[in-house]
């Protein structure tokens, strides 16, 4: 059950991240800080749950 909550959280972290993006390439807001702090916030994530992950394959 765990890894399903962690893979619905990855997907809807990268459904984020595309639709920053996208408002930055396209330039439609004038002031992109909110999307800047999701894609920062979703690498400090995506490091954390890194740094879990490989802590799990190390020991065991």
């Amino acid at each position: 059950m765990r890894k399903y909550v962690v893979a619905l959280l990855v997907g809807m972290i990268l459904v984020l991240d595309w639709a920053a993006l996208d408002d930055i390439t396209t330039g439609n807001e004038p002031n992109h800080a909110g999307e800047y702090a999701v894609l920062a916030l979703s690498a400090l994530i995506f490091i954390f749950l890194g740094i879990r992950f490989f802590q799990r394959i190390r020991g065991k």
